[in-house]
């Protein structure tokens, strides 16, 4: 059982989460995938319209994992991962947290991406900036799974002591005021690891990822559980987390 504090920068990491066989195979899947993804979208602040632009992520790919008889015939592992997650994690957390946090037990929303190599990052940003529920966006909490090979990071140091330094190939979750104001927690991309965390709240980024070979290529597949349509609330970006993190020196205050 996952337990998840209401700390706004709270964030869970388990490794070995699913087994290599299933990793091994949610991988293969993702791999056979890769014909279909397009080049992955995002949004940032444009100082000179004073407004949030889209814009497209360097040498990223991506698509959304779809059920039905066509997308689980395509990625049956894929499918079951997302299903059984959604229903359960959400499930679980309902039991133990305050009802502004309950989420949705049988609705998210998802996306696979890999990252080609070659520099590629993620900017910084809030995957839900702004608490943007009146404009449709009910994403609460975050879940990605790595599926690099299970080995991916044998030998490296474990987490919380990890750092961009420790693997020239890159590719870091880079945790904000993690675990206090002004800290940087960095998670590596290793195999068969989940990381939860808080969509309407915690500043992250990903440091450029770079693929020696074809096993090096960065897999993530996060899975968004939204807020309860009756009691879960999504909170607005602080304005002090913003000004700090999004100021005009900023690349990116956009979502993910």
């Amino acid at each position: 059982q996952i337990a998840l504090d209401i700390d706004p920068n709270g964030i869970v990491v388990i490794d070995n989460f699913l087994g290599n066989e299933l990793i091994t195979s949610m991988r293969a899947e993702a791999l056979s995938l890769m014909p279909k993804m397009v080049p992955s979208q995002s949004t940032r602040w444009d100082e000179e319209t004073q407004s949030v632009i889209p814009y497209e992520k360097k040498g990223v790919l991506s698509m959304q994992i779809e059920g039905g008889t066509a997308g689980y015939a395509a990625s049956p592992r894929l499918v079951e991962y997302i299903v059984s997650l959604t229903n359960n994690l959400s499930r679980k957390l309902n039991q133990v947290l305050p009802d502004a946090y309950h989420l949705a037990t049988e609705e998210q929303t998802n996306k696979l991406a890999v990252c080609l190599g070659d520099g590629s990052y993620y900017d910084k940003h809030i995957d839900n900036l702004g608490g943007s529920a009146d404009a449709g966006d009910q994403r609460k909490l975050t879940a990605l799974i790595y599926l690099q090979p299970p080995n991916s990071h044998d030998g490296q140091p474990p987490y919380p002591n990890e750092k961009v330094e420790d693997d020239p190939r890159g590719g870091y979750f880079r945790a904000y005021d993690v675990p206090e104001e002004g800290d940087c927690t960095c998670i590596a991309p290793r195999g068969d690891r989940l990381v939860v965390f808080w969509s309407d709240s915690l500043v992250h980024d990903v440091s450029p990822s770079f693929a020696p070979s074809e096993d090096d290529k960065r897999f993530a597949l996060t899975t968004w559980l939204v807020a309860d349509k009756n009691k879960g609330e999504i909170k607005g970006t602080d304005a002090e987390v913003s000004a700090r993190h999004f100021d005009a020196g900023e690349i990116s205050i956009g979502k993910g």
